[in-house]
């Protein structure tokens, strides 16, 4: 993927031409606009408590109704409110006035590639009545047209309307408005196939595929079907003359790439690589957006992260729209679920950060990586395995440990590994030094190997791909964790297995562990079977004996689940039956017991959702 989006771009013909086609008479959509004589109501709200928050930094506009867009149109907002039904709401002026609304009957997110907005015109895909809808400005209808025959997913309206791009079961179409001529673009015939996006002034198509399972996006010239260019993964991008801005999948993250169609892409590496970024387009900037939520934006062009904002409240964050130049709107929904448009300025007081650090920099693939940031992860694992009285293994070294039936792939991105290696450390921290300690009585060392992923073979009857595997060689056990989003819960599951060699041993807790059981159950004992396993009888929240279907496998991976959920945050509704509690009891008894816990006061991490 080193060159891809280069030579993706080095590849982009400008053209098109303008027309339109004739409008229909029969109304697409409920508008309802503010009449003349009367004031458009303003949303803004002085001195609300978010505006508060940031003195100088934010203007609050509340919309009093759920929301789950929000999109800049000219000096224009539209907001998508609605949950089943979608309401465009036209919002005008300082003071976001309602100035009209449009009543749809189907919900319409910002992200569907049929939502497009030109400087004259609004347009979409109505999947209930079968057309594409076109708007103006004050969400006026000016045209409709129907759907082609064997439309799969959204068409996409070419930006001059001449055009109409569709995917079919077996091709992508593009029907001319203007000579009625429908016409193949090329011949495809996957698993599944839409079209998602209509680059650099229409040369470009854009379309998501799934392939043997795995989805895929292709790039085609819009005129002849060429395929321009292959990608795994579901990659957007955005084109401006020829320049770029791609989000990319690369193992546990995406990438943010930039850049000239024929020089070298540039990276941007914010502080929190798996936050959500949003390009905006009109200010060559990014913003980031992190649980709490936290938003940074980094300026590409500098390479520095130019502003900061914390969100206090109970407040989640929905959408955003680039606007004016230093300025961007926020959506949050509040804690009622209705929906807040918060106006960022972007260069105000309270939102510089005076930072210094450079977060773009050149793209580093897997056969060129950055040997020097790579080798001060080794040094931090190496700290880490000295701390607790393990071995730590990253990037290529996890190669040399490798079980027969799992292949790692090595994780070559620097900035994830740094991350990983901080929240090993910390994760870590949360077993007394007792556990660790412990392990090693039984076997002669513990080694932990960080890795992109884990792939099995059906030859030797493992798992296609795993998140976490726990092996033995010789008297050395290992633990293989695959970074991303399920490494914390990869770690405490297989940490368990290795815990309960001595649990079984050391501790009679678990002799009669079956007993706790609901009558009649029986473990499958096989993990292909499980996986037609259905049992919903044992998962009611108020009855649960069991995590999920998977604890019902074995024995080992009823108790491993349970380690593994009670060591993370927010499950207290998992441990709110007399079961639940009586199990993850009885397994607190079993490691206060084998590793000589007993006489502790503390109360253990895994401990946290015990009722008194």
């Amino acid at each position: 993927m080193t060159k891809a989006l280069c030579l993706l771009l080095a590849c982009l013909i400008l053209g098109g031409c303008s027309a339109q086609p004739a409008p229909d008479d029969s109304p697409a959509a409920t508008v309802q606009t503010v009449p003349t004589e009367e004031a458009p109501m303003s949303l803004y709200v002085p001195e609300h408590p978010l505006e508060q928050s940031a003195p100088g930094a934010l203007r609050v506009y509340p919309l009093r109704q759920q929301a789950h867009g929000v999109l800049a149109m000219g000096s224009s907002l539209i907001a998508l409110c609605g949950s089943e039904n979608t309401t465009l709401t036209l919002l005008t002026g300082d003071e976001l006035a309602v100035n009209a609304t449009a009543e749809l009957s189907f919900h319409l997110s910002e992200d569907d590639p049929s939502f497009r907005i030109t400087p004259d015109t609004l347009s979409y895909f109505d999947p209930v009545r079968g057309e594409t809808v076109i708007l103006n400005h004050q969400l006026k209808d000016v045209s409709r047209i129907a759907a082609p025959e064997g439309l799969t997913g959204s068409p996409i309206l070419s930006d001059d309307r001449t055009t109409l791009y569709y995917c079919t079961a077996t091709a992508i179409r593009a029907w001319n408005l203007e000579t009625g001529i429908r016409r193949c673009v090329k011949e495809l015939s996957y698993d599944a196939q839409e079209l998602t996006g209509l680059h650099q002034e229409g040369t470009i198509l854009q379309c998501r595929i799934v392939k043997d399972g795995q989805e895929e996006t292709l790039f085609l010239a819009a005129d002849t079907g060429r395929l321009l260019r292959e990608v795994p993964g579901d990659v957007t991008l955005v084109t401006q003359d020829s320049g770029y801005y791609a989000s990319v999948p690369e193992g546990p993250v995406r990438l943010q790439l930039f850049g000239q169609a024929d020089d070298a892409p540039q990276l941007l590496t914010p502080g929190d690589i798996y936050a959500d970024c949003y390009y905006l387009d009109n200010q060559r900037r990014v913003i980031t957006v992190s649980s709490s939520p936290a938003l940074d934006c980094y300026d590409l062009d500098s390479g520095l992260r130019v502003a900061s904002l914390t969100i206090d409240g109970d407040y989640t964050f929905v959408s955003l729209a680039a606007w004016e130049e230093d300025s961007v709107f926020l959506l949050l929904n509040d804690g009622e679920g209705s929906g807040i448009l918060c106006q960022w300025d972007l260069c105000a007081d309270a939102s510089c950060t005076g930072d210094t650090q450079r977060y773009v920099g050149p793209r580093y693939t897997t056969d060129a990586p950055d040997f020097a940031a790579l080798a001060r992860c080794k040094t931090e694992a190496a700290r880490i395995g000295e701390k607790y009285g393990i071995q730590v293994l990253v990037w290529d070294d996890s190669l040399g440990v490798m079980p027969w039936d799992y292949e790692f792939q090595p994780e070559y991105l620097a900035p994830v590994l740094s991350r990983e290696l901080s929240e090993l450390d910390k994760r870590l921290s949360y077993y007394p030094p007792e556990i660790l300690a412990g392990i090693k009585e039984h076997f002669s060392d513990l080694t932990i190997c960080l890795v992109r992923s884990i792939q099995g073979s059906p030859e030797s009857g493992s798992l296609e791909k795993a998140t976490g595997v726990q092996f033995y060689q010789g008297s050395s056990t290992y633990i293989a964790i695959a970074v991303g989003q399920y490494a914390e819960r990869a770690l405490y599951h297989e940490l368990y297995h290795v815990m309960e060699t001595r649990l079984l041993t050391d501790s009679t807790a678990l002799d009669r562990w079956d007993a706790l059981n609901p009558d009649g159950f029986s473990y499958d004992l096989d993990y292909n079977a499980n996986q037609n396993r259905s049992g919903d009888e044992y998962l009611q929240p108020d009855k649960r004996s069991f995590i999920d279907t998977y604890s019902m496998s074995f024995p080992k991976e009823d108790r491993a689940r349970i380690m593994e959920c009670a060591m993370c945050d927010g499950n207290e509704n998992l441990f709110r039956s007399s079961t639940m509690q009586t199990k993850l009891r009885c397994l607190s008894r079993a490691i206060r017991e084998a590793y000589g816990l007993t006489k502790s006061t503390e109360a253990f991490r895994w401990e946290q959702y015990l009722k008194p």
